[in-house]
């Protein structure tokens, strides 16, 4: 079964060189057989400006052209007959529509783009616009894959082992087992015993590679305070040091100096009443070196499935989760809540950043680090109440926030989304697939697929999965395509 994936472009302002002079920038992108819109901003007023074009990247001596100008471009020079002039406008801007063939021989092509006024006070060009690349993309299937996983996996912990022998660059545990997924050969082999946890832990990759394993539910379903390390290297699991207390639906991440932290989650997991009961406001801190634990500072609000991340400036930020306020050891509120707080290693303390545009919980797998360090967080799940949890629903906004400028904003995606998975592509993009939205209770599983520009905040549909996927894995392949895998045994590939 194949689902045919539409021919578009993708085009992405590609900083390869230093910002240019003016700005050059893609409006709409286009189809094979339409058009690509094109605008430029802020350019000298009322010049010729010449728009270069190439199928290779540069740079390119502009001294080939003009011996007194030692300045380079970001184009080659094979297709020097696609070149076109035109003159900006009073307002120093310019539009152009550059038609796109509809042959199939142009699909894969990248396409770098720069633009140049003229002439120059003592050189040929004036000012030299930022270069755009273009990326012709065709999806060409979203189809299954020949193989399948040896088990279902749905919600599983990838661990990516490049250096493995003999391949197998993914090993994908959930459910206390693992397999490996071979992305050159689409196949699967079992992977080592798994001692860890079945449900509710958390997993944080340390520096040197390992994965680390901490709490969730045991086998018997009692929440546990065991963690376990897997090894690519040798390829086996070993226990770590225990962490201080249990914990289950919580968050962990490693800091930039090696450390886990873990944060949030709740002491026990026996049913709804005495998980709420349980959530905790501490968190543990581990030493992979030492091998040992230590209580760290507690965050502000008891906190079960929130999100942890690291952020580009190496701070790291507790967001959302189910908020419980507990009194007499009783939950009298609970709620998604919108608040988030900084950790600082330097002071060992939190500090409360401005709220979240919108409360959410459930979202730790769908945090996205984009390519100019911003942090996203995509749908997960809103709980209105503690009397009001058999309305709880799936969340349709997605949130960024700027870690240099401590602000956030909002965007809303086509669909709400829990149990997703965002990825950040090589072009800047993120592609958002399946999940399930509507009332928890009566959730509609989802198969659409959407693509999200950072550049201009946008959201586009593409063609949709092969099937309904909720809690499976996605991972990017080295050649930029996209595999999905569970949350049964099947698994699907997007070209990009």
């Amino acid at each position: 079964m194949q689902a045919q994936l539409p021919l578009s472009i993708l085009a992405t302002a590609a900083c390869l060189c230093a910002q240019g002079d003016f700005d050059f920038d893609k409006v709409t992108p286009g189809t094979l057989g339409g058009t690509l819109t094109l605008s430029v901003e802020n350019a000298p007023a009322s010049m010729p400006l010449l728009t270069m074009v190439s199928v290779t990247a540069g740079p390119t001596p502009i001294t080939l052209v003009d011996p007194a100008d030692s300045r380079s471009v970001s184009v080659g020079i094979e297709v020097v007959s696609l070149w076109t002039f035109q003159v900006t406008s009073a307002t120093g801007t310019s539009a152009m529509s550059v038609p796109l063939p509809n042959l199939p021989s142009v699909q894969g092509y990248v396409f770098h783009w720069q633009a140049a006024t003229l002439p120059g006070a003592t050189t040929l060009f004036d000012q030299i616009s930022n270069p755009v690349t273009t990326h012709h993309v065709q999806v060409q299937t979203s189809a299954a894959l020949p193989a399948a996983l040896l088990s279902a996996r749905a919600a599983a912990t990838v661990c990516e082992t490049p250096n493995r022998p003999g391949g197998g660059d993914f090993l994908l545990i959930s459910g206390g087992t693992s397999e490996f997924f071979n992305f050159r050969t689409l196949d699967s082999e079992a992977g080592p015993a798994v001692n860890a946890p079945t449900a509710l832990y958390a997993a944080a990759t340390l520096n040197d590679g390992r994965v680390m394993f901490t709490g969730g539910l045991d086998l018997t379903g009692v929440t546990t305070t065991a963690c376990e390390i897997y090894d690519p290297a040798s390829n086996t699991f070993s226990a770590a040091a225990a962490m201080p207390g249990p914990r289950a639906g919580h968050a962990a991440a490693t800091l930039q100096d090696g450390r886990v932290m873990v944060v949030g989650g709740t002491n026990n997991f026996t049913d709804l009443t005495t998980a709420i009961a349980g959530v905790s406001n501490s968190t543990f801190l581990y030493d992979p070196v030492a091998d040992s634990w230590s209580n760290g500072p507690n965050i502000g609000g008891r906190r079960l499935v929130p999100g942890l991340t690291r952020l580009s400036t190496g701070l790291m930020l507790v967001s959302g989760g189910i908020e419980a306020t507990v009194l007499f050891g009783i939950p009298i509120a609970v709620t998604s809540t919108d608040k988030a707080q900084r950790y600082d290693p330097a002071t060992n303390s939190w500090s409360n950043v401005p709220d979240m545009p919108a409360g959410r919980a459930y979202h730790q797998d769908n945090q996205v680090t984009l390519a100019n360090g911003n942090l996203m967080l995509s749908g997960g799940v809103l709980v209105p109440s503690l009397l009001n949890v058999a309305n709880a629903a799936s969340i349709a906004d997605a949130d960024i926030y700027d870690p240099v400028a401590n602000t956030w904003q909002s965007t809303t995606m086509l669909h709400a989304r829990t149990g997703h998975s965002a990825t950040l592509l090589p072009s800047g993009e993120v592609v958002v697939c399946g999940g399930s939205e509507g009332l928890l209770t009566a959730a509609v599983g989802l198969d659409a697929v959407s693509i999200f520009d950072p550049a201009n905040s946008t959201w586009t549909a593409i063609a949709p999965m092969v099937e309904v996927r909720i809690g499976h894995t996605a991972r990017v392949l080295p050649d930029g395509s996209l595999v999905l895998l569970g949350p049964g045994t099947s698994g699907e590939a997007m070209h990009f």
